[in-house]
């Protein structure tokens, strides 16, 4: 009977051993953004729902990582009968764009492609280095301990559209406001000793978990950690228009514009109820 407990014990604390040694496999994440926040136009926040969620994955080692879109196709588009019973007014349809995100640890270059108006883009740039403030605080996520950690932002810029041809408002023709800072938190955890995280963020001593944008604005929040995840597919994008960060963010910046003179905005689209 000894024996046997002893076995036992040994084998839980292999396993806890296991698992505050992991230093690769794939941690699952859902994404939940605001809508409403990014949004001035009353008609346009009355015809979205106030949040879109989606699913991502990040596959780990401790030389490489890779952030990316988990696509399901069986899952229903919530934009997709807004408007339809609105006497065929406008309504918006939304395409979230597929991005995936290498990391290379060693020499902290990022490799981001990133499938967006019917063009793939290929922003190849070093990491960002954010100046993390960490605190005690603590809390669990997925089961794993996390420690709290904090840095300042730029915020993303609001969305000023209009309906329709008419004349623009002096609300569309007002310059956009200039950018503030807004407060990044995150939670990693230590029991992953890899420096890594969803979407460009990591720099911290441990795997980050959850990612909050300004007080709910735009959460990421893991949900499952494995071991198991195809290793094979932990390569390096290589194709697209090849640029860097700056340059995708002026890319980016025109596009929105052309789209809002045009009608449309970022990964919208816009077309009549019941069509």
């Amino acid at each position: 009977m000894k024996k046997l407990i002893f076995s036992f014990l040994l084998v839980i604390c292999l396993s806890i051993a296991a698992i505050a040694q992991m230093k690769e496999g794939k941690i699952s994440y859902e994404r939940k953004i605001n809508m409403h926040r990014f949004i001035t136009d009353p008609e346009m926040k009355a015809r979205i729902p106030e949040f879109r969620t989606d699913k991502f994955e990040l596959l780990f080692t401790e030389q490489a990582s890779l952030f990316r879109t988990v696509v399901d196709d069986e899952a229903p588009d919530p934009f997709a009968n807004n408007g339809g019973d609105r006497g065929g007014g406008p309504r918006f349809m939304m395409r979230m764009p597929e991005t995936s995100t290498y990391t290379d640890i060693a020499t902290q270059m990022q490799y981001e492609s990133r499938a967006m108006f019917e063009k793939t883009f290929l922003v190849i740039d070093s990491m960002k280095q954010n100046k993390w403030k960490i605190s005690g605080e603590t809390k669990t996520i997925a089961k794993y301990l996390c420690k709290k950690a904090t840095t300042m932002v730029a915020a993303p810029q609001q969305v000023r559209m209009r309906f329709g041809n008419g004349p623009r408002s002096e609300e569309d023709t007002a310059a956009a406001p200039k950018p503030k800072e807004v407060e990044l938190v995150v939670w990693y955890t230590e029991d992953i000793p890899v420096s890594v995280g969803p979407d460009n963020y990591a720099g911290l001593p441990g795997a980050i978990m959850e990612v909050d944008t300004d007080n709910g604005s735009n959460v990421i929040v893991a949900t499952e950690v494995s071991t198991k995840f195809p290793k094979k597919e932990l390569v390096q994008p290589t194709k697209g228009d090849k640029m860097n960060r700056a340059q995708f963010q002026d890319a980016m910046k025109k596009i929105m514009e052309d789209m809002q003179r045009g009608g449309g905005m970022g990964g919208f689209r816009i077309g009549r109820g019941g069509n």
